[in-house]
Parts: structure tokens; C-alpha cells; sequence
């Protein structure tokens, strides 16, 4: 029991030790300009929640409430009281509601220097989606990305997400270069894969259909028609990715001594994963691989098509890129 109280009290003291780590940025209220200030108090505590997520700096507000939502508030004021509560940076920004929209804006200033570091500015299109947008802002704030091109496909606005309600799924159609460095372990080859593919992205998963031919130059050769399913391990963009599926496959190929071979068609049970690139663009790309087993049996035939009595069962490992266009 001490030693787990110990571990735990290690634990909170590294992470208060991180936090307090981090450049103080101070925050007042976003001015509010022709919004009502209820939008312009959740949307600040919004920005700082998710400041706060992001883990790059400590956030620090003004505590004396008769300042906190004076909309006029000047350069010059809100650096003196940043550089009161000794924070290395200072946010300023606005809601300014035109028509049926909100813009806001924000930008980040070096308190000793008064000099913008960073500014980004987003349109909201309806109140729902003043939340995704103070998330992307928050995640991007002082950083090299600015807050549109944040790439986590379930942070979206409400004209976004009706997009994607349209379409619940984006469709591909891939082409894919490969190989199968083995096959069984008495087999000695190296077969080259092409194959094509369908792939149908469901945000949390992607299914795809992909037949493939794997040939070389000793007339070995082997079909499958696979069906299959993924899982990306975050929403980037860029994600690595896991899971596995089901194929038919044909196979006929030359032992080592060239003297029988084995041939035979069923069902393989495949498990595999890799790594998605540029996953949201026109044209994407898949590295990875699968390991393969067959849950039917090879015949073994000699050279003059006579059968003996062994039996193999496939297994293996294809490598393999794909590129994908969508459609």
C-alpha cells in the first residue's frame, strides 16, 4: 500500500512539475462584438479548457470579474496586467457576429516584446460550432499549424459534419505493389504481388475489397480475393492502422527441387496493419502488411500430376504500398 501511495504521489508531482514547466499565457475575455456575452463567456472558458488539454501553456486569468468583460480593452492594458501576473505571452481575440455568422479570431503576443507570434482567424456558421472551433484553436495556439488545417476528423464544425452526413463513407479505388518474402518454411521463393482494391472509409473503420495475384519467374503463382477490415489508431490524418479480414485464395507452387508441387484453393484468415498517409486528401497512401494462414489444405502433386499423401495448410507474409484515389 506505501509503495503504491508512493508511486502515485511520484506520478502528480511529475506532472505538476510539467505544468508548471510551461510559459504562462494570459487570457482575458475574447471581446464581444455584436454577440451576446454569455457566447462571449463559454466561448473563452472553451479556449482556455482546451489550452489547457493541449499541455503547452499554463493558462492564467483575470480574477477581478469588473474587468473581465470590458470589450475595449487595449494593447496596452492587457500587456500590463499579463506582465502583473508574469506570463511569457498574452492572447488577444474577438467574437464579431456578422449576420448569421461569427468570426473569430485570435492571436498570441510575446508580453516583454509586444510582438505577434501567432494568429489564426475561423468563421463559425451557426452557435454549435463555436466548440470545434475554440478546440482547433486551442490545439494550434503558438504552434507551426494554424487551427483550419487541424486534421482530426472528428473535430469538425456543423457545416462540416453535414457534409459528412451526405456521404457517410468515402470510397477509394487503390492499386498495390508488394511482395511475399515466404511461403511455408520449405519454400523458398519470393513472390510479387499487384493487386487492386475498393476501400470505403467509415471514419472509425475502413473496409476494403482486394483481389491479388502474386507470380514470379518458375511459374509459381498464387489468387486471392480478400475482405477486410481496419481499425486507424487516432483520427489524424497520418495514423498507424490495425486489424484483418478473410480471402479466398488459389495457389499452385514449385517445391525448392522442382520435382512436386502444391496446389489447392480455400479460405485464409489474414491479420495485418501498417500505416495510412494523408488519409483526408484526394490521394492517399497505405504501407503495411499481412500475415496469412490458410485453414484449408495444399496437395502436393509430382511432375507428372501423381498425388502423394502429404498435406500443407498455407501460411506467409505479404509486404506491400498502395496508393489510393478517391472518388
Amino acid at each position: 500500500m506505501k509503495k503504491l501511495t508512493l508511486t502515485l504521489g511520484l506520478i502528480i508531482g511529475m506532472i505538476s512539475l510539467l505544468q508548471a514547466q510551461a510559459p504562462k499565457v494570459f487570457l482575458p475575455y475574447l471581446e464581444a462584438i455584436n454577440i451576446k456575452k454569455e457566447f462571449q463567456i463559454s466561448s473563452t472558458k472553451l479556449l482556455k479548457n482546451y489550452i489547457d488539454l493541449a499541455n503547452q501553456y499554463q493558462v492564467v486569468m483575470d480574477g477581478n470579474k469588473d474587468t473581465l468583460f470590458d470589450a475595449e480593452k487595449s494593447m496596452a492594458e492587457i500587456k500590463s496586467k499579463a506582465q502583473q501576473l508574469d506570463a511569457k505571452y498574452f492572447i488577444k481575440g474577438s467574437l464579431n457576429r456578422v449576420g448569421e455568422n461569427v468570426i473569430v479570431n485570435v492571436s498570441l503576443f510575446e508580453t516583454e516584446t509586444g510582438n505577434k507570434v501567432w494568429f489564426d482567424q475561423l468563421k463559425a456558421m451557426s452557435p454549435e460550432d463555436l466548440d470545434p472551433i475554440m478546440q482547433r484553436i486551442g490545439n494550434s495556439i503558438g504552434t507551426k499549424n494554424k487551427a483550419a488545417a487541424i486534421d482530426d476528423i472528428y473535430s469538425v464544425t456543423n457545416q462540416e459534419t453535414a457534409a459528412l452526413n451526405q456521404k457517410q463513407t468515402n470510397n477509394s479505388f487503390g492499386i498495390g505493389l508488394g511482395g511475399i518474402p515466404g511461403f511455408n518454411t520449405q519454400y523458398d521463393l519470393l513472390l510479387t504481388t499487384l493487386s487492386l482494391g475498393w476501400y470505403f472509409d467509415a471514419r472509425n473503420y475502413i473496409f476494403d475489397i482486394r483481389p491479388t495475384i502474386g507470380f514470379d519467374n518458375s511459374n509459381n503463382h498464387m489468387l486471392n480475393v480478400a475482405l477486410e477490415m481496419f481499425m486507424p489508431h487516432t483520427s489524424n490524418a497520418n495514423s498507424f492502422y490495425y486489424g484483418g479480414g478473410i480471402s479466398y485464395s488459389t495457389t499452385d507452387i514449385y517445391d525448392i527441387n522442382k520435382d512436386h508441387y502444391v496446389s489447392g484453393s480455400g479460405i485464409n484468415v489474414n491479420l495485418g496493419g501498417g500505416y495510412l498517409v494523408n488519409r483526408t486528401s484526394a490521394v492517399s497512401l497505405r504501407l503495411g502488411g499481412n500475415l496469412f494462414f490458410g485453414i484449408h489444405d495444399l496437395t502436393h502433386k509430382d511432375i507428372n500430376n501423381n498425388l502423394d499423401d502429404r498435406r500443407a495448410s498455407p501460411f506467409g507474409v505479404e509486404l506491400k504500398a498502395e496508393i489510393l484515389f478517391r472518388r
